[in-house]
């Protein structure tokens, strides 16, 4: 009987913090020393019709199990031996002891190719029904001698080269390990049972681990099946595997593949489609030739197929996938490079698309394909994938990296998509959409809802609010109100393709919608943000649970352009404060080093007297976004009334000027007006007084104070003037400055 969903979580959390300790069920004798040990001594196969089933190595059991005359321990005879001994002689070990001058050993590259004989059966079962069975261990790398960047032992599944291809190991027990062995010939490991351990296998690489080998050459017809190989867990009772660390490439069936229920099994950190060391080698490092090619062309590289899994709770993690290409009928598509189904299952930091030399290589197809519910799809890297051979074939729902193909109904049912990277590669053709849904699988309210919008970027700071609702034709109105969702912002570039390139920040938003954070990063001068809404309770999108993730925003945000402006237009200053304060913003990105010009200009106030000039460059370095000036004020005791004078912003680097680009600055006097000097009388040109300054005079002119005789002659006091015609005369002035020993200097075109 199954755990149940709950049940299986649980497990499948602990045994992932456990690491290789746990095995996910595996029992205490598994990790103790085998009692019993078969070695392994010949590479040869020796299956006859008859004892194909019967030959052990070692082991009598009357007529059911014998060993052969020959003396021989063959692959084969171990694996029936280990199913056929009894329960009590369980844990057993399946070690290799082949020497240097067995037939199969390659000296060069110091590996024993054991032969499989594909005409028959190859199983590891049990001997009876009743029998617990399982607790085996096979272990490549128990062979003494040999190399130690590959296998030591390569199982050559179809010896004799038939255009059917290998025969596949069928493990029909629990509690086993298989590792550290390379498969070629096209046969797979199938798991009928559960809590076995798969680590550390080449499947389908070539011995030497540069690339596909293939399973067959017997016909052109046997080549299409390119190295088939993988691990295959086909039934309910699957449950509890850990398939771990290995390469497997050119499988024309699925890399990996859960089928019909098998739940809890752990998937992690397998290469898929790449050779032995995580890479693509060249000419395909720089990405992966998609043509259409009804049969095997030796130029392309082939990746084969990726991941499939059904059933429940099941963990796929830390895998990378590139490459991925298989031959086609003219009907097909490109192989999907994950299909995940069924309830529970979480799938987080995988590599899709990307070797491991960085390389962005792509797949021939589509990143993931979901269905079911309550799947957690987060921290994975998708790189340029597909749905077609051509560039026409982009363009559709099943373009996109990722796609919700149908989506259990129920307020309790969700998916969470969700801190996903997916970049296009850079070639001519690109996926339509990061994650959308499938129509009709995904009801149209989860299909059109928007997700938040930006409403304000300042640099790394970031407000938004819900995003705008949908208007369908009839009309249809599909509101876009999340509550208290969660907002998660991606990095895009500006080149129209929807990708999230990085994620930079996330928030929670009010009962309202509105919310705000602060990025990561500042946004380069070639990216926006795109938004994606998750959310917080059922009910809030659609009738769906808490967790259900909405599309990425077909809105990329960008951030204003930048500019440099001063806080405020008007500055008013005491005379005695001694100093001003000015502050100018960049307003817009913050991103990069600009500079900006600055001067103080005179007006009414004079620098020198009523103030210090200032002048020189504003630097604001990567990400600063405000410099402030002090500018120096004089006290100077003289009843002058309010002055002022400007401060103007100029040649602005990397950057414009937005408004207010220049500032008055006005010193509120703190001296009154001398009482009795309300009248003053200009005494001639020759002598003069320092600094007397009056509210207010009368002024009066004598016919002798006056350079000649002609009509408009000028009197100018700070800045006001009066043209004076004839003398004697009285003129008012509503604020008078006198300079120079207090003579008022009159004549024609003469300013003070």
């Amino acid at each position: 009987m199954k755990t149940t969903p709950t049940t299986h979580a649980r497990i499948s959390r602990a045994c992932l913090a456990l690491a290789a300790s746990c095995a996910l069920g595996f029992t205490s004798a598994q990790l103790q020393a085998a009692p019993t040990t078969i070695v392994v001594n010949s590479s040869a196969d020796l299956a006859t019709s008859s004892n194909f089933s019967r030959s052990t190595c070692t082991y009598v059991d009357g007529a059911l199990f014998f060993p052969e005359p020959d003396g021989k321990c063959t692959l084969r005879r171990a694996i029936v031996e280990a199913g056929a001994r009894p329960d009590s002689d369980r844990p057993i070990t399946i070690e290799f002891n082949l020497q240097l001058n067995d037939p199969n050993y390659d000296a060069a590259l110091q590996y024993w190719e054991v032969q499989i004989d594909e005409s028959y059966a190859w199983e590891l079962k049990r001997r009876f029904i009743t029998d617990v069975g399982g607790q085996v261990t096979i272990d490549g790398n128990t062979q003494p001698g040999g190399r130690a960047a590959g296998p030591k032992i390569m199982i050559n599944t179809n010896r004799d080269n038939l255009a059917t291809f290998g025969v596949s190991l069928e493990v029909r027990t629990s509690n086993n390990v298989i590792r550290n062995l390379g498969f070629i010939g096209g046969g797979q490991i199938i798991l009928y049972e559960g809590s076995n351990l798969v680590e550390n296998n080449w499947m389908g690489l070539k011995a030497n681990g540069s690339g596909l080998s293939l399973a067959s050459t017997a016909s052109t017809q046997a080549m299409r099946s390119l190295a088939r190989g993988g691990i295959i867990l086909p039934n309910e009772d699957s449950d509890d595997n850990i398939i771990r660390g290995n390469r497997i490439i050119g499988a024309v069936e699925r890399a990996i593949r859960i089928t019909s229920g098998g739940d809890n099994n752990l998937i992690e950190a397998n290469y898929i489609g790449l050779d032995a060391q995580g890479h693509v080698p060249a000419p395909h490092d720089s990405g992966v030739n998609c043509a259409r090619e009804l049969d095997y062309n030796a130029s392309l590289w082939y990746g084969g197929r990726g991941i499939q899994v059904t059933g429940d709770n099941n963990t796929v993690t830390n895998n990378r996938l590139a490459g991925l290409h298989v031959p086609q009928s003219t009907n097909d598509t490109p192989p999907i490079t994950m299909e995940i189904a069924g309830v529970g299952n979480t799938v987080t930091l995988n590599a899709i698309g990307r070797d491991l030399a960085n390389n962005d290589i792509g797949v021939c197809g589509q990143g993931m394909l979901l269905q079911g519910t309550e799947l957690l799809v987060e921290n994975n890297l998708i790189v340029h994938t597909r749905n077609g051979f051509n560039p026409g074939d982009d363009g559709t729902d099943l373009g996109s990296a990722i796609l919700t193909q149908s989506f259990a109904p129920g307020s309790g049912k969700w998916i969470t998509v969700r801190k996903n990277v997916v970049i296009d590669a850079g070639a001519a053709t690109h996926p339509d959409h990061v994650y959308r849904f499938a129509s009709p699988g995904v009801p149209v309210e989860l299909r059109k809802f928007n997700p938040a919008k930006v409403t304000g970027i300042n640099g790394t700071s970031v407000t938004g609010t819900q995003g705008d609702d949908a208007i369908l034709p009839g009309p249809t109105t599909i509101s876009a109100a999340c509550p208290n969702c969660r907002v998660y912002l991606y990095a895009d570039d500006l080149d129209g393709r929807i990708e999230a390139q990085d994620l930079l920040g996330e928030a929670t938003a009010d009962a309202s919608g509105n919310w705000s954070t602060t990025l990561s990063r500042a946004l380069t001068a070639n990216e926006g943000l795109r938004t994606q809404s998750m959310a917080m309770a059922s009910g809030v999108i659609h009738f769906y649970g808490a967790g259900t993730t909405s599309k990425l925003s077909d809105d990329l945000y960008t951030e204003s352009p930048a500019e440099l402006v001063l806080s405020q237009a008007n500055y008013d200053v005491d005379e005695t404060a001694g100093s001003v304060s000015v502050t100018v913003n960049r307003t817009g990105s913050s991103a990069g080093q600009v500079s900006v010009g600055y001067a103080t200009v005179n007006n009414t106030a004079m620098s020198g007297s009523d103030y210090v000039s200032s002048a020189g460059t504003l630097v604001f370095q990567n990400g600063e976004a405000s410099k402030t000036l002090n500018i120096t004020i004089n006290d100077d005791g003289l009843a002058e009334g309010s002055e002022y004078f400007a401060l103007v912003l100029s040649n602005p680097v990397g950057v414009t000027l937005g408004s207010p680009s220049q500032a008055q600055i006005t010193i509120a006097d703190d001296e009154s007006c001398p009482p009795g000097t309300t009248d003053l009388e200009v005494q001639g040109t020759g002598s003069y007084v320092n600094e007397e300054y009056y509210c207010a005079a009368t002024i009066s002119i004598k016919a002798g104070d006056i350079d000649g005789t002609g009509a408009g002659n000028e009197l100018s006091i700070d800045g006001s003037s009066k043209v004076i015609y004839s003398a004697p005369t009285v003129i008012f002035f509503p604020r008078v400055r006198v300079m120079d020993h207090g003579v008022l200097r009159v004549g024609n075109g003469i300013s003070p």
